[in-house]
């Protein structure tokens, strides 16, 4: 288990070294919504790559058909360049055009495929509730890594999807490093 925290625009002025000696081990960072740039991304990632902190990306979907997912991926991908995060991509799958989709599932899909198609690791962040009522988890690969906003004491999406890799648990949002407001994450993958 790791302590990661994810990061913003409202993240913009948080401070590196403290969240080192916080025990801060990683960092997703905002990379896009939908198919627009996140200003701050690359300042982040440069921020990660001085201290060698391991770092991966999330895009903010506001997908809600195939085709508006791959062009979101295919953003992701155009703005990483040759780039690989180490801690790889992540499909943030919760705004209400995603939520609303005709077919979340295969919306999902679309996003993981093409950035798997580009040899980078790729899963998808949602919280607990989405997981169960909203994506059809068991109609996606076992090989799929979930990072669960489940905002309690334990996570229990293993419970839920035995057999399913739980990459990450953002446990809160009410987290501080300085002044600093940040989300807090355990994270069981190696980075």
């Amino acid at each position: 288990m790791t302590k990661v925290i994810d990061v913003s625009y409202y993240q913009r002025d948080l401070n590196y070294d403290t969240a080192i000696a916080n025990g801060v081990r990683g960092v997703i960072v905002k990379i896009s919504e939908g198919t627009s740039i996140e200003d701050t991304w690359w300042g982040h990632v440069s921020e990660c790559e001085t201290r060698d902190l391991p770092w991966g990306v999330y895009c903010y979907s506001q997908a809600s058909t195939v085709e508006e997912a791959e062009s979101e991926a295919n953003e992701v991908l155009y703005l990483l360049g040759k780039r690989i995060p180490p801690m790889g991509v992540w499909f943030d799958f919760e705004s209400r055009a995603c939520l609303d989709a005709d077919d979340p599932t295969a919306v999902c899909s679309a996003f993981l495929n093409a950035v798997n198609a580009a040899g980078i690791p790729c899963g998808i962040y949602a919280s607990l509730s989405t997981l169960e009522d909203v994506i059809n988890v068991p109609a996606l690969a076992k090989y799929v890594p979930y990072w669960v906003a489940q905002y309690s004491n334990s996570c229990d999406f293993t419970d839920e999807f035995p057999g399913h890799v739980l990459a990450g648990w953002q446990y809160s949002d009410q987290g501080y490093i300085g002044d600093t407001n940040v989300d807090f994450n355990e994270w069981y993958l190696d980075i």
